[in-house]
């Protein structure tokens, strides 16, 4: 990973800037364009995110549901997309935290797909790659999911080196 990151490092200083113009319009000009806009723009990203927690769901035993991508209001903000899963209070903290995974699988895409392609298949890669890097972050919903988990298991470290169990 240490060798992609420092190909991406030296990727022409162009493929910085069109990848962070992206990221700046994902992040502030699309969601003021409207909610359709916004979730077309971010559809790729959207789409990896949901996979990563429907993956690591799956793996863990979880039951998840098939991602679902079609935006719904959820009180004052829209939920982009979504994955319902059974897990316990181990498996809870890796699941909503999964699309973590999505930053390096970002940049190895950015190194190896989006280089590689010319004309306007190099701007869709660059599209790509930087929405899915912008889905790399957990959403607020994550963070709230996995919040509890992360208080719990941490007090019990605590307990347990406190203890001197660690």
């Amino acid at each position: 990973m240490i060798g992609i990151a420092k190909q991406f490092v030296a990727l022409p200083i162009v493929d910085h800037l069109l990848i962070g113009i992206v990221l700046v319009f994902d992040l502030v000009a699309a969601p003021r364009l409207g909610m359709w806009v916004y979730s077309l723009f971010s559809l790729p990203g959207t789409a990896a995110h949901e996979f990563c927690h429907w993956l690591v769901a799956l793996l863990l035993g979880a039951k998840p549901s098939l991602p679902n991508l079609i935006p719904a209001r959820d009180g004052n903000a829209w939920r982009l997309g979504s994955v319902r899963s059974s897990p316990n209070l181990i498996t809870l903290i890796p699941i909503a935290l999964a699309p973590f995974v999505l930053f390096p699988v970002g940049i190895w895409y950015a190194v190896f797909v989006m280089t590689s392609a010319a004309g306007w298949w190099y701007l869709a890669h660059v599209w790509i790659a930087s929405t899915v890097l912008a889905a790399s972050l957990p959403s607020k919903q994550d963070w709230f999911v996995a919040m509890p988990a992360i208080v719990i298991a941490l007090a019990l470290f605590f307990a347990l080196r406190e203890l001197g169990h660690v």
